[in-house]
């Protein structure tokens, strides 16, 4: 609901570009980088290189109000450098926004890189409990490469 509104707000001329406003006051709260290479969208977060990793209502909101603007098929880029125990830690982050995720019709893939244990065992113990379709759409590619400039608060 939250997410049809906002596209709805955005058809109509309002808030055409959404500003976290965690993000506006401290450029490293949240990792959510949009990147856009060969006609392909892309959504690079690294939650080790955000300060509030831990801040589940800011970061669903962060996410709510930047993936609410995409009208086209994306690829989430999960990038687990850095991912330790605190992050693995903060489950009702990942459950909320594994639901959050999950409900975009246009997400097309969702890509693992520089996996951690604290990323490969959650993974290999959740995978057969997801449905066909999701688990198709999770890869874990270590060495796929994409360029970050990172740090601006996007």
């Amino acid at each position: 609901m939250v997410v049809e509104n906002a596209r709805r707000e955005r058809k109509q001329g309002v808030n055409s570009m959404y500003v976290c406003p965690f993000c506006r006051l401290n450029p490293g709260s949240h990792s959510l980088k949009k990147i856009e290479k060969k006609g392909i969208l892309y959504f690079y977060t690294c939650p080790a290189k955000a300060t509030l990793y831990y801040d589940t209502k800011s970061i669903l909101n962060h996410y709510k109000g930047v993936l609410s603007e995409i009208d086209k098929e994306w690829i989430w880029v999960f990038d687990g450098a850095g991912f330790n125990l605190e992050h693995a830690l903060q489950t009702t982050v990942a459950i909320e926004l594994a639901k959050l995720i999950s409900s975009f019709p246009t997400l097309k893939k969702i890509i693992i890189i520089n996996p951690t244990l604290y990323i490969r065992i959650p993974y290999q113990i959740v995978m057969p409990f997801l449905n066909q379709t999701l688990r198709d759409s999770i890869v874990m590619e270590p060495d796929f490469n994409i360029e970050i400039e990172y740090g601006k608060g996007e």
